[in-house]
């Protein structure tokens, strides 16, 4: 979801259908036990934009602290920079981070009102209760993504 500019993330409201159950054949999880994770998914999705604006606007009042003639992105400088010199770039790394955690959040959003939120994107299988209590956002089954992360290791 790209271009979040509202204070709430209301459109995955989704009306609980009677029939929200697993099918199993669809892959289609019970999104009637997601209310929970909706709702700690939202509170996330609000800190989450809170900290993205923050950080913007400390970023903006650090690139121009650094004053207008040095650009905030600038490395040409031969000595050393400082600190406060740093402190654009640091922050900038810091808001691209923070907003692919809130798409991360607003994935995780959108398959809920897919009724697809619950279930691996590999396997298909359901993610288990804990490790959606500890990463409501998590895509991935535990065995899915430590499959994943022996592939990206380097051996």
């Amino acid at each position: 979801m790209a271009g979040t500019s509202a204070l709430s993330p209301g459109h995955w409201s989704r009306p609980a259908a009677p029939d929200d159950t697993c099918d199993g054949a669809s892959g289609r999880a019970d999104v009637t036990g997601s209310a929970p994770y909706r709702a700690q998914l939202e509170a996330r999705w609000r800190a989450t934009l809170e900290r993205v604006t923050a950080m913007s606007v400390a970023y903006h009042e650090a690139a121009a602290a650094a004053g207008p003639d040095r650009p905030a992105s600038q490395a040409a400088d031969p000595h050393p920079p400082d600190r406060a010199s740093q402190e654009p770039s640091r922050l900038a790394r810091q808001v691209v981070a923070e907003r692919q955690a809130l798409a991360e959040i607003e994935a995780a959003l959108d398959r809920i009102a897919a009724g697809r939120y619950g279930r691996c994107e590999q396997c298909r299988r359901p993610i288990s209760a804990g490790l959606l209590a500890a990463q409501p956002e998590a895509r991935f089954c535990s065995a899915c993504s430590r499959r994943a992360a022996r592939l990206l290791t380097p051996a």
